[in-house]
């Protein structure tokens, strides 16, 4: 019995672990799209999360294709692809206009902005999320959103660059 259950023990812990990996694997369509998303982490540390909202070519709905999150310090996972754009996310697609906003608990301060394409075309939306504490000045934490969201642009031609071929 003892062996059992240390057999279980071993076959859980590595059910789980595979699962762990599979998580934070990459969706392997939108490799390039992870690539940009894992750099901007890479370069900017003080990003808590990322999430590129895009309708893939030929897609019908806008969907988060690349992510970071922050999930404890100095660990990040990619968290929620394929998860469908909500109004705020399509909000700031269809109009261009960035959305900012504190979160419920004041700890994050996100900068939502329109994500272009070489040829300044919105081809999506990222969301960038900074640590934030009252008194901070919201206004940099925009400029430093938008000077990402305009790296981002230097890395994406086109929509069809975000994806594997």
């Amino acid at each position: 019995m003892r062996k059992l259950l240390g057999t279980i023990a071993i076959l859980s812990l590595t059910l789980l672990a595979l699962n762990l990996m599979a998580e934070d694997a990459p969706n392997p369509k939108y490799a390039p799209a992870q690539a940009i998303a894992d750099k901007v982490v890479k370069d900017h540390p003080e990003v808590l999360v990322i999430a590129m909202h895009v309708t893939p070519p030929g897609g019908k709905e806008n969907v988060i294709v690349a992510s970071r999150f922050t999930t404890a310090p100095g660990k990040t996972e990619i968290q929620r692809i394929g998860k469908v754009a909500d109004e705020d996310d399509m909000r700031v697609v269809k109009t261009g206009k960035a959305n900012l906003e504190v979160n419920k608990t004041g700890d994050r301060f996100e900068v939502e902005a329109a994500m272009l394409d070489g040829a300044g075309k919105i081809v999506g939306a990222v969301g960038i999320v900074f640590p934030y504490k009252v008194g901070d000045d919201k206004k940099a934490l925009e400029k430093k959103g938008l000077a990402i969201r305009d790296e981002i642009r230097k890395q994406t031609p086109t929509l069809a660059a975000l994806f594997a071929k």
